[in-house]
């Protein structure tokens, strides 16, 4: 395990700038070695413009600064921040548990919402009293998509969610017995044969159709473990490519904030190439959403049977492209803007689609069989008939 990464490099400019212990394209620290007196004043500023500029992977702007061109090195910077993004592609422990992260680090990831509904979806989560580590609210019945029936003759669209928690039998044991009704027949296999069940294909148990305050919910189980090893392999890219479009948190943990911003980096540098090839060397940042949105489908079952909407990415994306721009805003400073790049150890531009479209074709199918077993026949049918009619509206 990486416990410690020395600094990348050492500039002696009056300042020093150093990388801080955990790889990371965002975790840049600077420390001053030298008291500001009044002689140095006059060239402050500049050196503030340089050490913003290391910071946030950009060349600087010295016009007007005391500094000489030549000591300021910027093939070296830009060698420094190549390494950076080397020693985090390199760093997998993703178990790895962070007392702490940087101010402000990720906090692009925490989307707000109507307050009425953040309350219900809180409410919604007092409902479990088993633990859970890590949760978040995704879907038409959080975020809007174009397509979907709105107004008071409507019925609300169903709430999905995520749980992350440490121990899944110990979840599902204290689950069955608050909340049994959540439950197909499965559950008089008891909590243990649940969770082995749970880890088949992408590692999530399903309940869905699930009334809670009034609002129908589906909510997944997973471990934590696996959720974190596919933010930060990509290894079934059932989790990974939910949270590369606008999430709601309702339960934070930083190993998946930190990890979810790799993941998010990693979308957006193959989301890019992907933009680039297709608008002939054009960079289109509508398109450059709907490729990191389409990527979760690639290979997907429900895609090839016609059980979802044909138009689906297009109306995720023009429903909230707001909050695509909110939610990848240090991203795509950092990728599109500064051309700095990541993607999980194996994985480059050329390879990406083709690795991502055969382990989603095989998670989504073992889900999808998964799915009959762990919601029942008649909510199966029930579940994949609704899905059938949304793909009906364009």
């Amino acid at each position: 395990m990486l416990s410690t990464l020395s600094a990348i490099r050492s500039l002696s400019l009056r300042k020093t700038v150093v990388i801080s212990k955990l790889p990371s394209f965002s975790t840049i620290r600077h420390q001053s070695t030298t008291t500001t007196t009044k002689n140095e004043s006059a060239g402050a500023e500049p050196d503030l413009l340089i050490h913003e500029a290391l910071i946030h992977h950009q060349k600087p702007d010295i016009a007007g600064s005391s500094l000489a061109a030549d000591d300021v090195r910027l093939p070296l910077l830009e060698e420094g921040i190549r390494k950076s993004d080397e020693l985090t592609s390199n760093f997998t422990d993703y178990m790895f548990r962070f007392n702490r992260l940087p101010p402000n680090f990720a906090s692009n990831q925490f989307m707000s919402l109507d307050q009425e509904l953040q309350r219900e979806l809180t409410q919604i989560m007092d409902n479990f009293d088993a633990p859970i580590r890590y949760a978040f609210g995704y879907g038409s019945g959080v975020f809007e998509q174009k397509g979907y029936e709105t107004g008071d003759s409507s019925p609300l669209p169903q709430i999905d969610m995520i749980f992350g928690v440490t121990y899944p039998e110990h979840f599902h044991s204290l689950n069955m017995r608050q909340n049994p009704h959540h439950y197909s027949t499965l559950k008089y296999f008891g909590s243990k044969f649940v969770s082995k069940f749970q880890e088949i294909g992408a590692g999530i148990y399903f309940n869905p159709f699930v009334e809670i305050n009034g609002h129908e919910v589906k909510y997944g189980v997973v471990s934590m473990k696996r959720l974190l090893k596919d933010l930060a392999t990509w290894d079934s890219f059932y989790l990974a490519g939910r949270l590369q479009k606008p999430v709601k948190i309702l339960k934070n943990d930083l190993r998946v904030q930190y990890w979810n911003q790799l993941n998010l980096k990693a979308a957006a540098t193959l989301a890019k190439h992907l933009t680039l090839k297709r608008n002939k060397g054009k960079f289109d940042e509508f398109q450059f959403y709907k490729e990191i949105t389409g990527l979760s489908y690639l290979g997907d079952i429900r895609y090839t049977l016609g059980g979802e909407n044909p138009n689906k990415v297009h109306n995720i994306v023009e429903k909230n492209f707001e909050r695509f721009q909110l939610y990848y805003k240090p991203i795509y400073k950092d990728v599109i803007i500064n051309n700095s790049t990541y993607l999980p150890k194996g994985y480059t531009v050329d390879n990406a689609t083709r690795i991502l479209r055969g382990r989603i074709s095989k998670s989504s199918v073992l889900q999808t069989l998964k799915g009959v077993l762990t919601a029942g026949v008649s909510k199966s049918v029930r579940y994949a008939w609704a899905k059938k009619m949304k793909s009906f509206k364009k």
